[in-house]
Order: structure tokens, then C-alpha cells, then sequence
């Protein structure tokens, strides 16, 4: 008997292993949070396997897996569980919070890194919140959340473009950053529906954006990287909003009888008024006509899903928006595909599209109501002005206007002529990737952004006094853009001991081609066929067709040792087409250092700080030449008469254009320093981040008018001096609450910067910032490029405030800096709050120390025409002895008109204000419905929200809104600038710019 158990264990004991190395159970269990919630969303895979799930709504999952197999389950924040199966049916987990997010995974350019191993300046920013806010530019969901990142709006305009300001402005070119989405290099982030983000990277430093080399880098680099779909059970979202836009506020101007008094006191006697003009009972506020309360309404639907071999995902939305003016509004449907499929064990392709398509009306503003501006119209149009004129006028049934000055009434510029821009963007990329041996990965990827913009203008030719004489006007604009690009990398990775290496070389080729015409005519005779085949006169016609290319090599290393020490070093060789012939090669090399002083064995005994961390790099990164300048090195030529030689056939002749050619036009290089210091407290409750940085930009390219001899002809020139950059960053980030039921996190950012052009000669200086006023076409200049003053200066006489016995404003003898329109500094402070299944998010921005030119006072307070005025000017010196800020209504008629020329065409400080603002730019309050009524509806979540967008902003400005003209005027990545004469920067000048909105929005998200 005991010989035969003996036997029976003998083969029970061979037998058992093979058997369990072929047997799988079927394993079920549910994951938890550090809070003992169900966790949806996890990733649970097999060791060793390509088997994998993720949990459900209720945390529960199902896998089949080996008896002797191990479970590794996974989330993006939480540390990483590795569970031995050991013939267990049910298997429970609850994952626990990493630290701060340290293993967070971030992208680089061409290539990913753990984020506790970075050693340069970069900005992962949080976009968690797009969902629950009615997002219309992509760059918006960056505002306020990273120091050193300033998102500037120039425009309430619906469908707006914003600007993006990393670490000041690199150039007078202009300072927006180098875009890239997917992989993909592109002038802007037109083509990406926000709902579909899935992160955005900020390059801030040269360490970091010298992968890029000359690609426009002295900017920085933004990567945004698009939702690409999930391994597991397909997940369906639909996100639906609807919100109203109010102006934020108006502004007061002088009624019928404050007016006449003013003209009264201007000429000396009151003012004979047409007897048509009905005076006693037309008081139209124009404000009140020309604003309104607008809707706004998005729905966006994605899915996504995939199993071990691929995974995809689909989108698309719609979004409309009225604008908060009259006659303005921006629609835009977009749609988005990612696929991406294992087709063998070593071989991975994939790719994506994003398009969209976009409807646009605009109102003319930033200009003189003369010009058709319809915000400044809408503050200098008397009262008395009726909207259309009536029986007994010398005009019936056309739009009225003052007889007394030239300028339309603002209704008359919304609706007299029609401004519509319809425009297509895709954006493109497919990739082959091939697991070679000894680690290495090829990956060839081929890039496509193609934009092309329809732009068509109409003007009544019988509805207004302005269309009449001309019979009606129309122009039409088209612009194509067509990028392409070819990315080939090997990337090598490997752990030897202590060391680890990932080492990246590639190459980069782009070619874009770009096409644009106009056509315009005049002499219509209707309003209903607006299409220039109906014109009748004064035909013009003009095309362009330019291209451009660059060829790149490049190469990093991350090298780390035994997980303190690490380094990076970069490379890259840029060649392009858009500089001189004779410069064609920039080389931009780059390295950067870091020390994790937490992980020395001198750190073991040390509780109170965790994570320390030391950086510190050096680069040089590079800028190409505006696109006004796309064939610097050559003078260009035009046609010109025909003429006959030794009396044969005529012969076409030209002559000289306005560019004359520079073969040595250098590249734009930036020299860029960074000094970064990271620590965690309170058990990594409390994270720190402080870096200085000094960017010094070399060579800058400017575009120079040279003599009349040379028939007044540009050329493109690197200025001797340079431009520099440099502040201090510092953000904090903590994790306040942590409880089960109620959490509180917050973060801080503030960053300070300061500017100053160098080296150039003290004798030479650039005007720039140019504004038109009254009617006036010849340009006053407001801004100054000069030698140790920054850009953005404002440049005219200092005003010591009104003469007491004159009434006259006191101007300095001397022209000086006035003011500036970059800020001291920019900072942020978002909170987010969460208490059971309600949450509750704010996000507070500002800047300090930026300076506005408030050009539309030099309208509204002149009190020198026949206009309306601003009730600031009630306040005005009327006899001697006065003291006020106003200074006496002078008149440009009689013996006052040298003075009030004087007031009105002088820039000064009395129309420089401070531009400071604190902004409460978000505040958003969401539900999450309890997950029993949601399982009943067959559903995995549903969340409504209630959303208020710059709900308060705190401000001394007397304008409409304190961001104006952010944007400026001389950016070096957009094409539709492509052959047009040279517009230089022009910073925080308010000429009449669409006031912004405050949005109100109420919104639903479920999830399938």
C-alpha cells in the first residue's frame, strides 16, 4: 500500500506542473481605487502574453489565463501591480497613487520619456477639463496652467485665433511656437476639433526643442498629441453643450443733448443740425443695437476600442457660434480618424486624419469708423444719426449717416457689405514601425497638412452712401497651403547594469507649396448675384505661387546611471530654401544634465522631501525668415511695358519689384540656458518647481526700406544686435484633501520675464505699431524697436496731466519710452474640488505690468470734430483754474485747430493705460450621476456640468477688455502672410478690437 501511494505522488508530482503549464482559468475580479471605489478603465494584461482587458464601470473584469501566470494591472497615475495567479479563480486589486505622477510618461518630439527623468523645461499640461468647457481654439486649453505659457485672445471675434507666448517673445518676426500634432509639423492648430485631445507637451527650453532645430523652435514647441484609441471593450463618448455670450461690458458715451453742448463749446456757437435729422426722438444707443446675447452649441461623438493586435478611433463634432456682435458668426465641423494594427510580431502601421471644415462672418473692427470699423462707429455716431434715412432727407431708405463727418453708422457697416471666409484643414500622418534586432525600432512616417481659405467681400452698391458712387464692390481671396514631410528614426534602447541608454537618429524632409489670388471689381448692378461675374468695372487680378523646403539630420541621447545621474544630448543640421544662399546650413547642438539627489544613500534618512532633482541645460535652437521672405536671397522683378530692339517684334520688359535680394541672410538663432530645481514634500503631497532660463536670440531678421533711389524697394538683414529673454518660473502643485469622500488639489504658477533688444546701433531705431486715426491714412507710429528698450515699446511724449490755466495738456520736450505692452508677469491659480459624486473647478489668471495704447481714445476724448465723444469728457477743463485729466475741448475750426491737431496726432502717455488684469477665466460645477441609475440606463457614465468662462476680470483698462491685439502683426508661421509687404510687430494697441465674452454654458457627457 505504501509502495503503491509512493508511486501515485511520484506521478502526480511530474505530471501536475505539465498540466498546469497548459491549463487556463478563467479569472474574474474587481479593481479598486486608493479610496476603495471601482476603478473603470484598468488595464489587466498576462505576463508574457499579449492577453488583455480592461475593467468596467464597476471595476469588474474576466480574463483567461495560465494557473501558474502572473497579472500585471495598470493605470496611467497609479503604480503598477504584479499579481501571482497560482491557480486562483477571483483576483481583487486596489491600485495606489504613484508618486505626483512621476512615472508619467511624456512626449518629447520624436520620441516619449518617463517624466521623472527629464532634465529639461517641460510643460505637461493638464487638458482633463476640455470636455466641460466650450473650448474653440485648441491653444485655450493651455491658459493659466503652466508658468513660462501665456495665451493671449486679440479678439472676441468668434472663431478667433489665439496666440501662444512661451518665454516672452524670441523675435521681432514674432513670438508663436513651433506646432506640432501627431508628429506632424504644422503652422498652426487649426486642424484640431480640442474635444479630441488627448495631451499637450510644452518645449520651453533649447534642451528640449533642439530636436527641432531651426523648425521655428526659438519659439518653443507645442505638442499636442490626438486621442489614438484604447485596447479592450470599445468605449463610446458623446458630449453635448449649449451656452450664451454677453459682452462683457460697454462703454458710455455722451447722449443727443451732452453732444450738441460739446459742439456748442467746440465751434464757439451750437450746431446747426439738418431739419431731416429728427433730434428730439432719435436717441439710438448704438451699443445696445450692435451688441446681443449670442448662443453657442457643440456636440462631439467619439469611439474608440481594439484588441491586442490594434486599436482605433473615431470622432466627430459640430460647433456653432453666434458672435456677441451683429452679424458675426463661425460654424466648424470636424471629424477625426486614428487606426493602428500589430501586422506581425515586429512590424506595426498605422496613421490618422483630422479635418475640419469651417464657416466664417466677420464684421470689420481695429480700425477707424471711417474705414468701416464697426466698434469704433458704434462709440462715435451721434445718437441723433437714424439707422435709415426717412421721407424728406436727400437719401431715403438708405442707412444714415452724420452729415457733419464721413463715416457710416455702425449698423450700415454690419450689413452694407458681407465679409465670409469658408476654409478646409487636414491634417495627415501614416507610419510603418519594424522591430529590428538588438532593440532597435525603424519608424518612417509621412506627413500631410493641407489648408486652403476662400475669403469673399461684397458690398451693397445701393443700400448705403459709401456703395453708391462705386455701384457696389466685391473681392475675392484664395489661399492654398500644402505641406508634406518624411520622418525616418531609429531609436535603440537598453538597460546594461546601471546604465540606460535611448539613443534616437533621424532624418527630416518638408516641402510646402503655396498658392494664393485676388480678383476684385466693381459696378453691380443688383445685390443679389454678389460673384465677381457680375461686376461691370475696374477688374484686378493677381496670383502668386511660391514653395519652400528644408532637409534635416538629427540625433539625441538619454543617458541615465543607476537612476541619479542623467543627461541628454541632442543634435541637429537644418538646410532650407528660406535663407540666403550663401547660409543655407545651421547646426544647433543642445545638452542637459540632471541629479536625483533623493535616490544618494545620503537621502535615505531624509523624510520631509522627496524627489529632488537638480536640472540644468544649454542649446541652441534656430528661426526662419517670415513668410513675407520666402526667396531672400534674390531681387525680384515685374512686368513691365513692352518695348522693340533695332525695330523687331516687341518684347516683354519688367522691372525691379520691391525686394532686393541678400545671399548672406543668416538663420535666427537663440542661445538658451536653464537652471531647474524639483522637490516633493509631505509625502509627495506638495511638489515644487522653480527654473531661471536666458534666452538670448542672435542675428535677428528685419526687413529694412531702403533709400528712394532704390525705388523704395525691402531687404531682409540680420539686425547686429540681439534680443533677450529672461525670468524666473516657478509652479506648485498640491494635493491638499485626499479622502475618500471629498478631494482638494490646486496649483500655482507665476512666471516673470523680462525683455531688452541689444547691440543694435543707438542711432538707428524701427518704427512699428502704426494706427490710423479720424479717417486719417497716413500712420501714426506708437511702438519703437531700439537698443535697451524691449519689444512691445510704446514710444512717444510723456503728459504731465492738463494745464490748470490753459486747459491744454503738458507734453515732455523730448521723445521717450511711454510705456510697454509685455508684462512683468503672468501667473495662474486653478482649484479643483470633489466631493463624492459633485466636483467643482476654478481657474484664476492675470498679468502685471503690461502697458495698453488705447488708440480708440484718441477718437472717443479728441472733442475736436463732429463725433461722438465718451463721457470721459465730461470731466474736461472749461475755465481756468480747473484740475482735471480732460484736458478743454479744443476744435479744429478757427484759431484752435493747430492745438487740437496737436492733441490728436501727438502719441503720448495720455492714451497709454495699464493693461494689468486678474481674471477668474473658468469656473465649472459638475455632477456625476450615481452609477445604479446609469447601469439602469445601460451606460458607463453621465456627467452634466454648468460652466461660466471669464465670469470676472479685475482691471483699471477703460476699455471693453484688457487683451487686445495680442496677437500682433508679424508672425513667422503663417502663410497667408506669403508675398505681402512686411507688417512688423504690433503689441497691445487697441484700435477698436471686437470686445470679448463672457459665456455662460450648460453641458452633458455620457459615455456607452
Amino acid at each position: 500500500m505504501k509502495v503503491k501511494n509512493l508511486l501515485i505522488l511520484c506521478l502526480l508530482s511530474i505530471f501536475l506542473p505539465l498540466c498546469g503549464q497548459t491549463q487556463n482559468l478563467t479569472i474574474k475580479g474587481k479593481i479598486f481605487d486608493e479610496k476603495g471605489l471601482p476603478k473603470q478603465g484598468a488595464t489587466i494584461a498576462i505576463i508574457g502574453t499579449s492577453k488583455g482587458t480592461t475593467s468596467g464601470v464597476d471595476g469588474k473584469y474576466e480574463i483567461s489565463a495560465p494557473t501558474n501566470g502572473t497579472l500585471v494591472i495598470s493605470f496611467v497615475g497609479y503604480t503598477t501591480l504584479s499579481i501571482p495567479i497560482n491557480g486562483k479563480n477571483e483576483i481583487n486589486a486596489t491600485l495606489e497613487l504613484s508618486s505626483q505622477d512621476l512615472k508619467e510618461i511624456v512626449v518629447i518630439g520624436y520620441g516619449s520619456q518617463k517624466k521623472q527623468d527629464i532634465t529639461s523645461a517641460i510643460a505637461a499640461v493638464k487638458v482633463g477639463d476640455i470636455a466641460s468647457r466650450p473650448i474653440v481654439n485648441a491653444a485655450d486649453a493651455i491658459t493659466g496652467k503652466s508658468p513660462g505659457i501665456q495665451v493671449l485672445s486679440g479678439s472676441g471675434s468668434p472663431g478667433a485665433e489665439l496666440s501662444v507666448r512661451v518665454r516672452g517673445i524670441g523675435s521681432p518676426n514674432g513670438g508663436e511656437p513651433l506646432y506640432v500634432v501627431d508628429g506632424v509639423i504644422t503652422p498652426n492648430l487649426k486642424a484640431i476639433n480640442p474635444n479630441t485631445i488627448e495631451s499637450i507637451n510644452v518645449l520651453k527650453d533649447a534642451s528640449a526643442a533642439g530636436i527641432y532645430g531651426a523648425a521655428g523652435s526659438t519659439n518653443g514647441v507645442v505638442i499636442v498629441t490626438t486621442k489614438q484609441g484604447t485596447k479592450g471593450k470599445p468605449l463610446t463618448e458623446i458630449s453635448f453643450y449649449t451656452a450664451i455670450q454677453q459682452v462683457v461690458k460697454k462703454l458710455p458715451v455722451l447722449n443727443n443733448t451732452e453732444f450738441l453742448a460739446l459742439q456748442a463749446e467746440i465751434g464757439g456757437s451750437p450746431l446747426a443740425i439738418a431739419p431731416y435729422y429728427d433730434v428730439q426722438n432719435t436717441n439710438n444707443n448704438w451699443q445696445d443695437l450692435i451688441y446681443r446675447d449670442a448662443p453657442q452649441t457643440g456636440i462631439n461623438v467619439g469611439t474608440s476600442g481594439g484588441s491586442e493586435k490594434g486599436k482605433y478611433y473615431f470622432g466627430a463634432g459640430y460647433l456653432t457660434q453666434a458672435g456677441i456682435v451683429k452679424n458675426s458668426n463661425f460654424d466648424r465641423y470636424s471629424a477625426k480618424l486614428s487606426v493602428e494594427q500589430n501586422a506581425t510580431d515586429y512590424l506595426k502601421i498605422g496613421g490618422g486624419l483630422n479635418y475640419n471644415r469651417t464657416n466664417q462672418t466677420s464684421i470689420t473692427d481695429n480700425v477707424s469708423a471711417n474705414f468701416g470699423g464697426v466698434i469704433t462707429s458704434a462709440l462715435v455716431t451721434p445718437q441723433y444719426v437714424p439707422i435709415f434715412y426717412g421721407a424728406g432727407s436727400p437719401y431715403p431708405g438708405l442707412y444714415g449717416t452724420s452729415n457733419l463727418y464721413s463715416g457710416e453708422n455702425p449698423i450700415s457697416n454690419l450689413y452694407n457689405s458681407q465679409n465670409s471666409t469658408v476654409e478646409n484643414n487636414l491634417l495627415g500622418n501614416a507610419f510603418i514601425e519594424i522591430a529590428l534586432p538588438f532593440n532597435i525600432k525603424f519608424k518612417s512616417q509621412l506627413n500631410g497638412v493641407l489648408n486652403n481659405t476662400k475669403r469673399d467681400y461684397f458690398q451693397d452698391p445701393f443700400a448705403s452712401l459709401v456703395g453708391i458712387p462705386t455701384r457696389g464692390a466685391a473681392n475675392s481671396l484664395y489661399n492654398e497651403v500644402f505641406r508634406w514631410g518624411l520622418d525616418n528614426t531609429l531609436n535603440w534602447k537598453k538597460v546594461v547594469g546601471t546604465h540606460s541608454f535611448d539613443v534616437i537618429l533621424g532624418t527630416a524632409a518638408l516641402k510646402e507649396t503655396i498658392f494664393n489670388s485676388f480678383q476684385s471689381a466693381q459696378g453691380f448692378g443688383s445685390n443679389v448675384v454678389k460673384t465677381l461675374n457680375a461686376a461691370s468695372s475696374n477688374y484686378t487680378v493677381n496670383t502668386g505661387n511660391y514653395e519652400w523646403t528644408t532637409n534635416s539630420y538629427f540625433g539625441r541621447l538619454n543617458y541615465a546611471f543607476d537612476n541619479r545621474y542623467l543627461a541628454t544630448v541632442t543634435f541637429r543640421q537644418d538646410g532650407s530654401s528660406r535663407v540666403g544662399q550663401n547660409q543655407r546650413w545651421g547646426s544647433f547642438p543642445a545638452f542637459s544634465l540632471g541629479w536625483k539627489i533623493s535616490n544618494e544613500t545620503f537621502m535615505e534618512n531624509i523624510t520631509w522631501a522627496q524627489n529632488v532633482k537638480i536640472r540644468a541645460g544649454w542649446g541652441k535652437t534656430g528661426n526662419l525668415p517670415p513668410y513675407t521672405l520666402l526667396y531672400p536671397s534674390y531681387s525680384l522683378l515685374n512686368a513691365g511695358a513692352p518695348y522693340a530692339y533695332n525695330g523687331g517684334a516687341a518684347s516683354s520688359g519688367v522691372s525691379p519689384s520691391n525686394q532686393l535680394g541678400n545671399s548672406d541672410l543668416k538663420w535666427e538663432s537663440a542661445i538658451q540656458t536653464n537652471l531647474g530645481f524639483d522637490v516633493s514634500f509631505l509625502k509627495n503631497n506638495l511638489t515644487l518647481t522653480v527654473d531661471y532660463y536666458h534666452k538670448k536670440v542672435e542675428d535677428l531678421i528685419f526687413t529694412q526700406q531702403l533709400p528712394l533711389t532704390t525705388g523704395g524697394a525691402l531687404t531682409a538683414l540680420n539686425l547686429p544686435g540681439f534680443n533677450i529673454n529672461k525670468g524666473i518660473e516657478v509652479s506648485l502643485d498640491a494635493n491638499i484633501i485626499n479622502k475618500t469622500d471629498f478631494e482638494w488639489n490646486s496649483n500655482f504658477n507665476i512666471s516673470f520675464n523680462k525683455n531688452n533688444v541689444e547691440g543694435i546701433d543707438e542711432n538707428i531705431s524701427f518704427q512699428t505699431g502704426a494706427v490710423q486715426v479720424a479717417g486719417s491714412r497716413v500712420p501714426l507710429y506708437t511702438q519703437i524697436i531700439k537698443n535697451n528698450y524691449p519689444l512691445g515699446t510704446f514710444w512717444g511724449y510723456k503728459t504731465s496731466g492738463v494745464n490748470p490755466q490753459t486747459g491744454n495738456l503738458i507734453y515732455g520736450d523730448k521723445l521717450e519710452q511711454i510705456g510697454s505692452a509685455l508684462p512683468k508677469y503672468t501667473f495662474g491659480f486653478s482649484n479643483n474640488f470633489k466631493y463624492k459624486n459633485l466636483s467643482l473647478s476654478l481657474l484664476i489668471d492675470g498679468t502685471q505690468g503690461n502697458d495698453i495704447y488705447n488708440s480708440l481714445r484718441m477718437e472717443t476724448e479728441a472733442m475736436s470734430g463732429f463725433t461722438n465723444q465718451s463721457t470721459a469728457v465730461l470731466r474736461r477743463w472749461q475755465k481756468v483754474g480747473d484740475v482735471t485729466d480732460i484736458p478743454r475741448a479744443l476744435g479744429n475750426r478757427g484759431a484752435n485747430a493747430a492745438e487740437a491737431a496737436k492733441q490728436q496726432n501727438l502719441i503720448s502717455s495720455h492714451f497709454v493705460e495699464d493693461g494689468s488684469f486678474v481674471r477668474l477665466r473658468n469656473l465649472t460645477l459638475g455632477y456625476d450621476l450615481a452609477n445604479q441609475f446609469v447601469t439602469k440606463l445601460g451606460l458607463s457614465g453621465v456627467k452634466v456640468y454648468f460652466t461660466a468662462q471669464n465670469l470676472l476680470t479685475l482691471t483699471n483698462y477703460s476699455g471693453y477688455y484688457p487683451e487686445v491685439n495680442a496677437y500682433g502683426q508679424g508672425t513667422n508661421n503663417q502663410a497667408s502672410n506669403t508675398g505681402s509687404a512686411v507688417s512688423l510687430l504690433s503689441l497691445g494697441i487697441d484700435r477698436g478690437t471686437y470686445p470679448a465674452a463672457k459665456t455662460f454654458t450648460l453641458g452633458l457627457n455620457i459615455q456607452l
